[in-house]
């Protein structure tokens, strides 16, 4: 009866470890490298509430908008500030999904005198990019 008392004891502790009593998943995107982001982007799902949080140079110009099915993200270059800020943004799941893309825009590919600024120029370099599902 005793070790039955301590399997029980032990089993509980065990499962005190592996259980997520906060309801809170997360997924860290790490493929940052030649992006304008500074630290990978924190995906995390509490309770359906999606956010993403990254960090950024302080001069960098921060916009999102869901896009069909997916969240984009615009980064856009704007000079070096030498300090940084951590943005938090919300995400919309479609269909039980998170699908998130970093555009990345830099002052090389556009022309501020252009009328057409953007337009004129290549496809922003969109990195990292993920689909997540929820279970």
């Amino acid at each position: 009866m005793k070790n039955f008392t301590i399997a029980i004891a032990l089993l509980l502790v065990m499962a005190s470890f592996t259980t997520n009593l906060t309801n809170t998943k997360t997924v860290v995107l790490n493929d940052i490298e030649g992006t304008l982001l500074e630290s990978a982007p924190v995906v995390q799902n509490t309770n359906g509430d999606v956010t993403v949080t990254f960090t950024v140079d302080q001069n960098v110009i921060v916009s999102s908008a869901l896009i069909g099915t997916s969240n984009e993200i615009f980064l856009v270059e704007n000079g070096d500030s030498n300090s940084s800020k951590t943005v938090t943004l919300g995400l919309k799941a479609v269909n039980g999904k998170v699908a998130t893309g970093f555009n990345n825009i830099y002052e090389n590919s556009y022309d501020v005198a252009a009328m057409d600024a953007l337009l004129n120029t290549q496809e922003p370099d969109r990195k990292p990019s993920g689909i997540i599902i929820w279970e």
